[in-house]
């Protein structure tokens, strides 16, 4: 029951649940059974003993967060739009790094002070209260469909049912039942609807678009970057407690106590999608890896029990976190700007429903897929090979998602591109 098995669950739930949530109008429905069905996982695993509930309590998590993670992410475009849709990634990555930073190290004081049961009252709260704060969000589409005013017919309708009119005019009034009356009449409504319920089933016909998605060089590159994203923490999520006991001989608490480090420059994800946003998505993102790549690199000068070394290793991760918050709000705005202009180049191959849920469905797949890979690679070589080439590894990770990110992100400011399409 590790985070790899959860990992397992997104890559292969976010397909589906990406193309349902393009295919739902309403997304906060969708957000909803997510956050649902992600109290009932949590239940589940709180007090389910039996090895096949736990099971199925890990598998409806990941299904949940599937959910969750697509249809929140589509919702942050809808209420922030195209423009500061950076920004918004970046108070998500906020969210999310002093989220899981800060959910062991409290799960470790309330577990020693209250026990397992404490902790599972814990993680029921918060998915309580997300599921209580989601509640009271107003979708952005639903004020505007209620704003709008009462649609007229179409022109062609217009002229069917002046056609209509006349027709029934001409006729001999004393001749005329009133149910040919009324069956003209009726007729352009029946139109309109019988055309509207044709254009839904057709566009739920519509088949999944990752294929046209993943011929994007752009969305190639964007995976690229959040596939190195996950790499490196995750990576760094499962090596450096076992580092910090191992060399410092640290118990669990100092062990957790260590990656406040990465908290406090996570707290800066707002400003780096707001850059991104503001100068465009490539330099901010290789910037970001860039700058991360020296203090990986000289990780592997820490190797001794003294305060030295552990003040060295504490600065050497807040460098790496400040590098690293620049990365995914960048990568993911430039994700999304490159599905908007998939859309708007081809609209009969996405409909008008677009690829939004399906572009975030590639997000967490590549996420999952960083998530699985490099705490299993990183592992290996730190068990084989020792802690220096671990920390080298991670260093060539960064340097080599450079190449994708320089060749085919966009460097123009989305509010420029924005701007420009909108002439």
């Amino acid at each position: 029951m590790s985070k790899q098995s959860l990992a397992d669950d997104l890559m292969f739930s976010v397909v589906l649940f990406g193309w349902i949530g393009d295919k739902i109008p309403r997304r906060h429905g969708i957000f909803l059974f997510g956050l649902s069905m992600l109290l009932v996982a949590t239940t589940i695993l709180s007090f389910g003993r039996h090895f096949v509930v736990l099971v199925i309590g890990r598998l409806l998590q990941g299904f949940s967060a599937a959910v969750v993670w697509t249809s929140g992410l589509a919702l942050l475009t809808d209420m922030f739009g195209q423009e500061r849709y950076g920004e918004a990634v970046g108070y998500a990555q906020t969210s999310v790094s002093v989220g899981t930073t800060s959910a062991p190290l409290l799960g470790g004081v309330v577990y020693a002070r209250g026990g397992y049961g404490a902790v599972s009252a814990m993680s029921i709260g918060v998915v309580a209260f997300s599921l209580a704060l989601a509640l009271t969000m107003i979708e952005p589409k639903a004020v505007s469909e209620s704003e709008e005013p009462a649609p007229d017919f179409p022109i062609a309708e217009r002229n069917n049912q002046t056609a209509a009119s006349q027709e029934i005019s001409s006729l001999d009034r004393n001749t005329q039942s009133p149910t040919t009356l009324e069956s003209a009449l009726r007729l352009p409504d029946e139109r309109s609807a019988l055309i509207h319920k044709k254009h839904k089933e057709s566009e739920f016909d519509s088949g999944p678009s990752y294929f046209l998605l993943l011929r994007s060089g752009r969305i190639l590159a964007a995976m690229a970057g959040i596939f190195t994203f996950a790499f490196v923490m995750l990576s760094f999520e499962g090596m450096i407690p076992l580092f910090v006991k191992q060399t410092f001989h640290w118990n669990s608490t100092r062990a957790a106590l260590i990656f406040l480090s990465w908290i406090i420059p996570g707290f800066l994800g707002p400003v780096a999608g707001h850059a991104s946003d503001r100068f465009g998505s490539r330099w901010i993102a290789v910037g970001g890896l860039l700058f991360a790549a020296p203090p990986l690199i000289c990780m592997q000068f820490v190797t001794k029990d003294s305060t030295s070394h552990q003040v060295l290793l504490c600065v050497l991760l807040t460098l790496v976190g400040f590098g690293f918050v620049w990365i995914m709000p960048s990568c993911v705005s430039d994700l999304t700007a490159a599905a908007a202009d998939l859309k708007r180049e081809n609209p009969h191959d996405f409909g008008d429903s677009g690829a939004s849920s399906q572009a975030f469905g590639l997000f967490v797949f590549a996420y999952s897929c960083g998530s699985l890979v490099g705490p299993t690679i990183v592992g290996t070589v730190r068990a084989k090979v020792g802690w220096g080439a671990a920390t080298m590894t991670l260093a060539a990770a960064c340097a080599a998602a450079c190449i994708p990110i320089v060749l085919k992100t966009s460097a123009s400011s989305r509010r420029k591109m924005n701007s420009f399409n909108s002439v």
